[in-house]
């Protein structure tokens, strides 16, 4: 209990009931009163641990304003305000499957079901901070004396679980420094003491991705899908090895199986719909964009070029009907209809200006393009989603020199990217390039 005791607390909860039964617990079993902050929304949240470092949180689900457990625990690792490091409960009501499997991207300690039950959250906590302060020593013991100092620390850990976390989140630091050696060293010896690992088979093939042995990671994954079909990690990682290896039809299908398996992460659907366009399957993409817009609001990622994008594929799937008065405005609206309230619009005039440009060239007012087109200047971009949007109009329209300016800042940017997102859209810069110069 000494270690409970010892650390802080944020309950993010829209329920003042839940807020105060886990502050009254918390306060049973000796927390100071300022080691315990509660909060009913994810902006609170957010604002809580920008001012304070947590221990632990307790998250819902469902929070107000509309946004959701899952969208503040989005912003807080984007922020890096959170670390395998903190300890993450989830606390709720929702028994949907597919939420419970979204929040595994976060690595939660434990998804906890109300009503709560005091006692099994106290024995839960104590066990995951003796656990944290484990793992804590033995990468505190690599750093001082590398992997000599751990050697003594594995025959003294309390039980086989600590030790299994404690080598996993080791193994884990090593491979974020790029020490990728040594970190195949401590998951072998994991593997060796352990025997079966669903996590450390895990490890060893992100290890193996890594070290670009991209034909054995793709082996070893594939032996693992077997029993594990529905394992999200595993999904990710026979996406990533299969991009890696050029094959960019399976990476997008195993996207598309870890969306359809919890249509919840925004990365995970940004590769998917980029990959479609990387492959120029536009009319899919335009599916997704506009049956998903509204996972936008509230999410870290929302910005006017990703809901440029949603309305663009409106415009190429809208009815004759809904094309006499269709408007970027009115398409976001539409698209987002899913959400209660009112919606801010597309607060960009290069992401509006582009839109309607492509809306006049859809009813051959080239004229009326031409004029939208024209005022968009190249510092008006501010994202990639809204240059890809100006570039599909500059190719339409033939405008070369448009067209070189915003390649030479946009796409030269993106070429300079590592990460597999960066690649996509290089990608589908590039193929857009390609199918209008063979016209």
């Amino acid at each position: 209990m000494k270690l409970i005791k010892l650390s802080s607390f944020l309950i993010i909860d829209d329920s003042t009931v839940i807020q105060n039964a886990l502050r009254a617990l918390l306060s049973r079993i000796g927390v100071p009163t300022n080691n315990i902050s509660c909060c009913p929304t994810a902006g609170a949240a957010v604002g809580n641990c920008k001012r304070q470092k947590f221990d632990v949180l307790f998250v819902d689900h469902n929070l107000g304003h509309g946004s959701t457990g899952l969208q503040m625990l989005e912003q807080l690792k984007l922020l890096r305000l959170i670390t395998d490091n903190t300890l993450i409960y989830i606390v709720t009501g929702n028994e949907d499957p597919q939420i419970e499997l979204a929040y595994s991207d976060y690595m939660p300690a434990k998804y906890i079901q109300k009503p709560i039950r005091p006692e099994e959250i106290i024995k839960v906590i104590n066990h995951d901070l003796i656990k944290r302060q484990f793992s804590t020593g033995m990468i505190a013991a690599y750093t001082k004396d590398g992997l000599a100092g751990v050697k003594p620390l594995i025959f003294q850990a309390p039980n086989k679980v600590i030790l299994k976390d404690s080598m996993l989140k080791l193994a884990s630091r090593l491979i974020k420094v790029n020490r990728l050696q040594e970190a195949l060293s401590v998951n072998k010896a994991l593997l060796s003491i352990i025997k079966e690992s669903i996590e450390a088979d895990i490890q060893y093939a992100e290890i193996l991705l890594a070290k670009k042995e991209y034909e054995q990671a793709n082996q070893h994954i594939d032996g693992l899908l077997q029993k594990n079909k529905d394992n999200l990690q595993l999904i990710d990682l026979k996406a990533e090895v299969s991009f890696a290896r050029d094959d960019i039809g399976i990476a997008a299908r195993f996207w598309k199986r870890g969306f359809e398996l919890s249509p919840y992460s925004y990365i995970r659907f940004c590769k998917l719909v980029w990959s479609l366009l990387a492959k120029g399957e536009k009319y899919d993409a335009f599916d997704l964009l506009t049956k998903y817009a509204y996972l936008l609001p509230n999410s870290a990622f929302d910005s006017a070029g990703k809901r440029a994008m949603a309305a663009w594929g409106d415009l190429y799937l809208a009815s004759e009907d809904i094309l006499q008065e269709w408007s970027p405005e009115s398409a976001w609206q539409r698209v987002s209809a899913k959400l209660k309230g009112r919606l801010r619009g597309i607060p960009c005039i290069a992401a509006q200006r582009a839109l309607s440009a492509l809306f006049q060239l859809k009813i051959n007012r080239y004229g009326e393009a031409n004029r939208h087109i024209s005022d968009i200047q190249i510092n008006d971009i501010a994202d990639y989603e809204t240059a890809f949007i100006v570039y599909l109009v500059y190719c339409e329209m033939k405008l070369d020199d448009e067209k070189a300016q915003l390649e030479e800042k946009w796409l030269t940017k993106l070429q300079k990217g590592t990460s597999t997102l960066a690649q996509l859209q290089t990608m589908a810069f590039i193929k857009q390039q390609k199918s209008s110069s063979s016209f």
